[in-house]
């Protein structure tokens, strides 16, 4: 009777030791050790195995088989999916097994603004840690089916993506969503406008975008370039001129700039130049395919970031004494 309470009690003083060696393993694995946000890339194909050594090799966790173990208990090893995590300092060893498990991978934003070029989104996204670079410009552009001229076919706007999402699919996106919109818009155009394809729709658009950032303008900038176009007048704008000197621009454009040969220069040449100088916003967009109605054939800045418009050459002369002279 003696001996079989004896075993009783030490079976249970051993049970109760090793619980607690559990208890103690598991409050002292089950956190992920850092002590900022990092971020953690599961690889294509990647085994839990491998994650855990890559985890215990940057010193994230404690316990290699902790990890094992509890993606076992939570019959995790089959579902995992690749992709870039982000891991927190309050992150525990279950919670990341289930983002992994789940595919709760991180997200990232994406600002594309107005008024701005093909190069300097390709740039921009080149710099940006949260996009994958993989190909060329001139590679990007022929896997999204562009042609030259490239300006003007990608929408700008705020996107979400996975974290490490490629650039071409960054574009692909953007430029997506520009010939969405544009069907719509040119479906419902003002049929009077002398464009003859949706491209020459941005290529309008892209001068309304340069000359004025007050969406209650652009139809008016618009009006006047409509007029100009039907009066073969040329647009003569000066955006056009500082897209064709490129980097040889430098402020403030000169009269031997206005000159400049090439056919972008709409000082120099008639018609909408041959292609789009910038990316453009929905509201220019929208504003070269329904301008305002009226007679305006000319327009100068304030100096407040609006314009004086005129009708005639001599409205225009004073308003030009008025604005830019008198300053």
């Amino acid at each position: 009777m003696y001996l079989k309470s004896h075993h009783k009690f030490v079976s249970r003083v051993i049970a109760s030791v090793l619980l607690l060696f559990l208890i103690a393993w598991v409050l002292t694995s089950k956190d992920i050790l850092v002590n900022q946000p990092q971020i953690f890339q599961v690889k294509s194909g990647s085994s839990m195995g491998e994650v855990a050594q890559e985890l215990s090799d940057r010193q994230i966790i404690k316990s290699k088989k902790f990890f094992a173990t509890v993606s076992r208990l939570l019959n995790a090893n089959k579902s995992l999916k690749s992709g870039y995590y982000e891991l927190k300092p309050d992150t525990s060893i279950f919670d990341f097994i289930g983002q992994i498990s789940s595919g709760e991978v991180l997200k990232t934003k994406v600002t594309l603004i107005e008024g701005k070029t093909i190069q300097y989104y390709f740039q921009q996204l080149n710099k940006d840690p949260s996009i994958t670079p993989n190909e060329s410009f001139d590679n990007v552009m022929a896997s999204i089916g562009i042609q030259k001229p490239y300006d003007g076919w990608f929408f700008p706007e705020t996107y979400i993506f996975n974290y490490g999402e490629s650039i071409e699919n960054v574009l692909n996106k953007s430029h997506e969503t520009m010939k969405l919109k544009l069907a719509d818009l040119w479906k419902n155009r003002d049929t009077s406008i002398p464009l003859d394809s949706p491209y020459q729709a941005i290529i309008l658009a892209s001068l309304i975008e340069n000359e004025t950032a007050l969406d209650k303008e652009k139809p008016m900038i618009s009006s006047v370039f409509i007029g100009r176009l039907n009066s073969n007048m040329r647009l003569q704008t000066d955006p056009t001129v500082i897209y064709a000197l490129g980097d040889q621009y430098s402020p403030p454009l000169t009269r031997s700039d206005l000159q400049f040969d090439h056919p972008y220069n709409t000082y120099r040449n008639k018609g909408l130049p041959p292609g789009a100088i910038s990316s453009v916003g929905y509201q220019s967009l929208f504003a070269a395919l329904n301008p305002a109605k009226g007679n305006d054939l000319y327009f100068v800045s304030k100096k407040d970031g609006s314009h004086a418009f005129a009708k005639t050459y001599d409205e225009h002369k004073e308003n030009i004494k008025k604005y830019l002279k008198a300053n």
